[in-house]
């Protein structure tokens, strides 16, 4: 396990990398009580947390609690802020910035970066119309005897099958509209919907089709998507289960929707405990087991549940949450040791094969004929 000496009572001051205190009190009228599960509504729960801060952004005031509930074994805060006072937990957000260009995950692998004309030809013979280049047609082939590359290839295009004619989609929470551009040039008909303004003022800057507005209150018409995505969205809303019934009303029958977020029984989490990335206290206010994940999503009408493998991403996970054992700055350069580098690699190894065993749960799921 990787020591916790380090807390916020105790910064690093020697450090340049060191960060600031921050302010200690949330404001007492920006909290709510829950006293049961967001998700399955359980009043059984044991404390995992007691004291977590804002240690990724140093923005957001306040110590706050994280429990599990007994039954779906999700982790949720409480109290926690109100819809009203989240704002505050946002300050130095990154979804303000003007959409990346193309940017890969399979970019960090070996295939990737070094051999990309057949990552390139295997995305393109599963879209067409993406178009990379440089290009072979025998990555299509190549790349599935290359688990890591083909898990995060598929990330990359977040499991979806090729369009129809027509086909259009909506990716809820988009930020400045990134994967709105990947998903356009894969051949959708693509859409944004992103609460935050300045992220979608940047998003139609550069000439996206991105609105404002968030869940569970979209405004949409029903029925309206052949396909919903959901990327690390959920475990920031604080009714997850209004916001599935409503990607599930946006969804035409038959239709599929894809979502991404941290998983509450990561080893990430058991390795580093109140450390880890994941966390992200105040702004994740639920976390979800796989099980509890599973069972939201089918009391909110969706069947053929299927988790994904992740893909590599547990060394980030690692290196983000042991810069947060160590109290550093956001942007600090902290090697990761090589101990905990050889077990990344192992986790990653092993989310191929056992998916809810990856740093995050990526599922599809349908909306029934």
């Amino acid at each position: 396990m990787i020591s916790r000496n380090e807390n916020l009572s105790n910064p690093l001051s020697s450090s340049e990398n060191s960060s600031p205190l921050i302010p200690n009190e949330w404001p007492e009228e920006g909290k709510e009580i829950l006293r049961s599960c967001p998700v399955c509504s359980g009043f059984e729960r044991s404390v995992l947390h007691p004291e977590l801060t804002d240690r990724i952004f140093f923005c957001a005031p306040g110590v706050w609690s994280m429990y599990r509930c007994d039954d779906c074994r999700c982790g949720y805060l409480d109290p926690r802020p109100t819809p009203q006072a989240i704002g505050l937990a946002y300050a130095e957000y990154y979804t303000h910035a003007a959409p990346q260009e193309e940017v890969f995950l399979s970019s960090s692998t070996f295939i990737g970066r070094r051999l990309a004309f057949l990552r390139n030809g295997y995305l393109n013979v599963r879209f067409p119309r993406l178009g990379l280049t440089p290009s072979h047609p025998l990555g299509f082939r190549f790349l599935k005897y290359c688990p890591e590359t083909h898990a995060l290839a598929e990330r990359d295009v977040r499991h979806l099958p090729a369009p129809s004619p027509g086909a259009k989609l909506l990716d809820i929470g988009c930020g400045s509209g990134a994967f709105v551009r990947r998903a356009l040039s894969m051949g959708y008909l693509a859409e944004g919907l992103e609460f935050d303004a300045q992220a979608v003022s940047a998003a139609i800057g550069a000439g996206l089709p991105v609105h404002e507005g968030s869940l569970p209150n979209t405004g949409l018409a029903e029925g309206s998507y052949d396909v919903v995505t959901l990327s690390q969205v959920i475990e920031h809303l604080h009714d997850p289960i209004a916001a599935l019934l409503e990607i599930h009303r946006l969804l035409k029958p038959g239709g599929w929707f894809w979502l991404a977020t941290p998983n509450m029984d990561a080893p990430g989490h058991i390795q580093f405990g109140p450390d880890w990335r994941g966390l992200e206290p105040p702004r994740h206010l639920v976390l979800f087991s796989a099980k509890a994940l599973a069972l939201a999503l089918e009391r909110t009408g969706f069947n053929d549940i299927d988790f994904k493998p992740p893909g590599a991403v547990t060394k980030w996970f690692y290196k983000a949450s042991f810069r947060i054992s160590k109290n550093a700055k956001p942007d600090a350069d902290i090697a990761l040791p090589a101990n905990l580098a050889r077990l990344a690699r192992r986790r990653d190894s092993l989310s191929l094969t056992n998916p809810v065993q990856g740093e995050e749960l990526v599922v599809m799921a349908q909306k029934p004929f």
